[in-house]
């Protein structure tokens, strides 16, 4: 009965450092989650974007390109909020375009058709239409499509915020629509 009741007071340590471990692996990943969440930074009087990119050791192109807000670089208000990229970026509004005349107004046998702002040649799975703010060889890295892009075209409507992928298909663009998600930026 000693051995048994022995047995039982082991399980209740175990149980009880168990329940210890799991509990400190769920406050790790809580803590990891916050940890990579996006950052808002208020404006304050005399503050410029290449100062908060210093202080959060941030790329200065990628907190402009990650705000739409920001329409002038040189001139940003206290009390205006802007988003801070982290380690796994920030979110954008991501569409996709063709070659095509419905993108582009370009037609085949068109000199410039299916080639970009940066001159390469459009191909899927790389070109990405990027705002004036990311210099053209400019990495762009979407998780949640498995992908690394490069910023090789611009266009009217990409402002700061706004990525365009390319894509072949008309269909394919036109599935994909409208969608915001988390972009790492990579200016260097």
């Amino acid at each position: 009965m000693g051995r048994q009741e022995l047995y039982i007071g082991e399980g209740g340590v175990i149980i009880k450092y168990i329940s210890s471990i799991i509990l400190s692996l769920v406050g790790f990943v809580l803590f990891a989650g916050a940890a990579a969440a996006e950052k808002h930074y208020e404006v304050q009087s005399g503050d410029n974007v290449y100062r908060i990119a210093q202080n959060y050791k941030v790329d200065v192109n990628a907190i402009i390109a990650a705000n739409p807000s920001i329409s002038d670089p040189t001139y940003i208000k206290p009390g205006q909020t802007i988003k801070i990229p982290d380690e796994i970026g920030t979110p954008f509004t991501v569409t996709a375009y063709t070659a095509g005349p419905e993108s582009t107004g370009k037609e085949p046998g068109d000199p410039a058709y299916g080639i970009t702002a940066s001159g390469k040649v459009v191909e899927e799975g790389r070109t990405i239409a990027c705002p004036q703010s990311l210099p053209f060889g400019t990495k762009i890295h979407i998780p949640k499509l498995d992908e690394t892009y490069v910023c090789e075209d611009r266009g009217s409507a990409i402002t700061n915020g706004h990525l365009d992928i390319y894509k072949e298909d008309l269909d394919d663009a036109l599935e994909f629509g409208v969608q915001e998600l988390q972009a790492k930026v990579w200016t260097y």
